[in-house]
């Protein structure tokens, strides 16, 4: 279907490729396909071949709800069709970790094929792999008894989100490699200090587990030279076979760059795409975990001297772009994981494989370059596709050549989102998270800047930083219900499978019964108490999935590209990075602001009722109850509104929680834990799971999506919208203080901010020039990310009736795309309901 303005009927037209090579153009329809085509990169599972082994590890997938039934049916899956690998001798004899670097490498190396596609630029095809866990049966045995049982690490994952709390999990990627380096020295140096650290130790640690380890990464390191070393070779040997000259010269040229790259530093900037890809594709097969916020960074600066080189040597600027154009289509092979899966062949929207272009750099001077324009062109070229994430970082002092081509695309964008990070705020924020972890010496005001966000937006360091970013998901509402009942869940917990209910425990701590609140300062000293448990909670549950994870689970070519490691030769799982933190991604925050603000109106401002009666209220679910839920709706403040005593509630929530936040380390691995917001689809899905809240939102209905007011509040406008954001961040400080030339940010991940606008906002050049003029004062006084959709409401209804002629309509739902036909009728309902921002 031609889905042209005149053809449809419709006001506006979905974005769709453009200026796409025949190469390209062959290679994304190639890809599109999906199971018709006869090469994909479906997960396959490889064993040791004894009885006790498993590939599947569910604690990378406690953090998804959805999933939970099926644990023992992917644990099954994977093990009944693993392929034998035959062992080495001495495989027994040694580490988990040495196990698991020869293991990989042996799958990588000579098991798996090395294809190269017709007219592809860039070799490294098959990564999705379930490798075997290499543990020996005791080692197998006593971690699936951590697992599995009445009082397993599993029940109480079911029960911590059962009962809404939310859900905790050691979620594999979510993190920025030493990419720059392979760029700069290659796998060789990388090698050889390894080599050099092993021969330093002593002999009796060269024995122990510091010379495992470091054994373990030094077998790692060779796998990224002995695998191009294989695809080299199928060059060669298509090379010979091709009879189109041009081609034939392509295949040699890249048989070269292999011989050269990722082993040694590239020299151009094909060589520096080509070392760049097979080394992220490694990070997911190492970790068994296809693209999940494994993200590139800086992209633009660290490709930057090899592309301007490469220019100066000749390459032709859109020869150039094809090459980047190839790598997009390599990043969307993660989905092929599950190819045969769901309706749309395994393309969710659950790999953020995010890239970083703009900013900020030393001195306050802007880097943007000559790349950042081309990858920009080439975002623009091939949207709407998912992989990988574009993200742009914005500042004060962004050119105005750059504003323009970023409005430019955003007016455009229907159907392809964007996602801007606004540099002052973030840098605030890992300046604080430096200060409140001691680290100052890794992250200060001479480096802050190279801050990059990964997988949807969440801010870290680059190449020595694992913060954990999704592992933590808490419902901050869940304090409000237990302040509401001395501890209790207001309803009891039936499970919908065997509908049997849960006693009535107290939970929570006892924090009285409410009605002998007097002051609504009285109810807040119960709901910070309760804020306090939920976080130990959440810590405490995550603590045990740490120690497993650290235990069993290592991951020795991905801690190769981690600074800190090597050094200190211990693991990327097991605390070996330089900056290392656990991430709580607070969800549900404006649904506690405006629920404590109701509470505050109806109960003490309007005494409008008692306490009993606003519970006894929520107990009903808001039925019966007509009047005083049209008063906690219409007549209570809003967070959302730039309303200054609603904003104020917003961020005496904001410092309460990250004040416990930042008390919390992991015992084995002496993680940190620091504060963020991003709601995933919890928001979502664990609304029939939490009550009714006080603000009037029934049990069912859609909780409020990370730092974004509820939706529909928000009806003063775009700017009042990003201003309470802005304020409940923390908002700037008025004496000289913050953090960042007078910022202050309580969230260093950062905080998902999606808002929806209409079309016709971005019609003509004047409204273009108010849009970035929005954009100029978001990063004044908004927030760290802003994720924009730009949707006509009538298309999203027309993709829903037939789904088939918009496969790739991408939206943007939080911290993530997806395409929207894949998603299920209630979210698109959502989305179609977003009051669409008009200026």
């Amino acid at each position: 279907m031609n889905q042209e303005t005149q053809q449809t009927g419709l006001a506006y037209k979905i974005k769709t490729p453009e200026n796409l090579s025949p190469r390209i153009q062959w290679l994304r329809d190639y890809y599109f396909s999906g199971v018709q085509r006869p090469w994909n990169n479906e997960a396959t599972s490889w064993t040791t071949g004894t009885p006790w082994d498993f590939q599947y590890e569910e604690f990378n997938f406690y953090i998804v709800p959805e999933t939970y039934t099926f644990f023992p049916t992917f644990r099954g899956a994977f093990k009944q069709v693993a392929r034998p690998i035959d062992l080495h001798p001495d495989f027994w004899k040694w580490s988990i970790a040495e196990r698991k670097a020869w293991f990989l490498k042996e799958v990588m190396v000579k098991h798996l094929p090395h294809e190269i596609l017709p007219g592809d630029l860039i070799a490294g095809g098959r990564f999705n792999v379930q490798t075997s866990t290499c543990l020996d049966e005791k080692q197998a045995k006593a971690y699936l008894d951590t697992i599995e049982g009445k009082h397993s690490l599993r029940q109480a994952i079911f029960d911590f989100h059962n009962h809404g709390y939310g859900n905790t999990g050691c979620t594999n990627g979510h993190l920025i490699p030493d990419y720059p380096r392979v760029i700069e020295e290659g796998f060789v140096g990388i090698h050889r200090e390894l080599q050099g650290f092993y021969n330093a130790l002593s002999k009796k640690d060269k024995q122990g587990p510091k010379g495992a380890q470091l054994k373990a990464m030094l077998t790692a390191a060779t796998l990224p030279r002995d695998l191009s070393a294989k695809y080299r070779d199928q060059c060669l040997a298509l090379a010979e076979l091709e009879p189109d000259a041009q081609r034939e010269n392509e295949l040699k040229q890249m048989a070269e760059n292999l011989n050269m790259v990722p082993w040694e530093p590239p020299q151009t900037f094909w060589q520096a795409v080509q070392a760049l890809w097979l080394t992220h594709m490694l990070v997911m097969a190492d970790e068994n975990y296809p693209g999940a916020g494994t993200s590139f960074g800086r992209i633009d600066q660290y490709l930057y001297p090899l592309w301007q080189k490469s220019l100066d040597e000749g390459m032709e600027r859109e020869f150039g772009k094809e090459i980047l154009k190839c790598f997009w289509i390599h990043a969307n092979t993660a989905y092929d994981f599950m190819i045969r899966t769901g309706g749309n062949q395994g393309i969710t929207a659950g790999y953020g494989q995010l890239l970083t272009i703009g900013g900020l750099g030393p001195n306050g001077e802007d880097m943007t370059n000559d790349l950042t324009y081309a990858i920009l062109e080439v975002i623009d070229e091939m949207s709407p596709i998912l992989e990988p994430k574009p993200n742009v970082r914005l500042h004060r002092r962004t050119p105005e050549p750059l504003m323009d081509k970023v409005v430019e695309m955003v007016a455009k964008s229907q159907g392809a989102p964007f996602l801007l990070n606004f540099d002052e705020r973030s840098m605030a924020g890992m300046l604080l998270q430096a200060r409140q972890g001691g680290i100052e010496h890794l992250i200060n005001e001479d480096n802050v800047h190279d801050y990059a966000p990964v997988g949807c937006l969440e801010n870290t360091m680059c190449g020595n930083d694992r913060s954990g970013t999704v592992d933590c998901n808490l419902n901050l509402l869940k304090a409000v219900e237990l302040a509401l009942t001395g501890g209790y869940d207001m309803h009891p917990y039936t499970d919908p499978m065997t509908w049997i209910t849960d006693p009535q425990v107290r939970s929570g701590p006892d924090t009285g019964d409410p009605s002998r609140f007097e002051t609504f300062e009285d109810f807040w000293q119960a709901y910070e108490q309760q804020t306090a448990f939920i976080i130990q909670k959440i810590v405490n549950l995550y603590d045990r999935a740490e120690t497993l994870r650290a235990t069993y689970s290592p991951s020795p070519y991905l801690s190769t590209l981690v600074r800190g490691c090597a050094e200190q030769a211990r693991d990327v799982n097991q605390g070996g990075p330089q900056i290392r933190f656990v991430t709580i991604e607070a969800v549900t925050f404006a649904s506690t602001v405006d629920s404590l603000l109701a509470i505050k109106y109806l109960v003490f401002d309007q005494k409008a009722c008692t306490w009993a009666e606003l519970i006894q209220a929520l107990r009903d679910n808001w039925e019966g109850h007509a009047v005083l839920q049209a008063m906690a709706i219409n007549k209570a403040p809003k967070y959302g509104r730039d309303d200054d005593e609603a904003d104020a509630m917003a961020l005496r929530v904001m410092e309460t929680w990250t004040k416990f936040t930042w008390k919390h380390r992991t015992s084995i691995t002496d993680r940190q834990f620091r504060p963020g917001m991003l709601s995933w689809n919890y928001w979502i899905a664990d609304a029939d799971i939490l009550p009714a809240s006080p603000d009037g939102r029934k049990k069912g209905q859609f909780l409020s999506n990370a730092i974004c007011p509820v939706n529909g509040v928000d009806i003063h406008g775009p700017t009042a919208n990003a201003n309470s954001v802005g304020k409940a961040l923390g908002g700037k400080s008025s004496n000289g203080g913050g953090d960042w030339e007078g910022y202050i940010n309580l969230l260093p991940n950062g905080a998902s901010h999606t808002m929806t606008f209409s079309p016709s906002l971005l019609r003509d050049e004047s409204h273009k020039a108010k849009f970035k003029a929005f954009l100029r004062g978001y990063a004044e006084n908004g927030g760290t990310a802003l994720q924009i959709n730009i949707l006509d409401a009538n298309i999203l209804r027309e993709a829903q009736k037939n789904p088939q002629d918009y496969k790739h309509l991408l939206v943007r739902v939080t911290g993530y795309n997806a395409y929207f036909t894949t998603i299920g009728k209630e979210l698109q309902d959502e989305i179609i309901a977003r009051e669409s921002h008009r200026m």
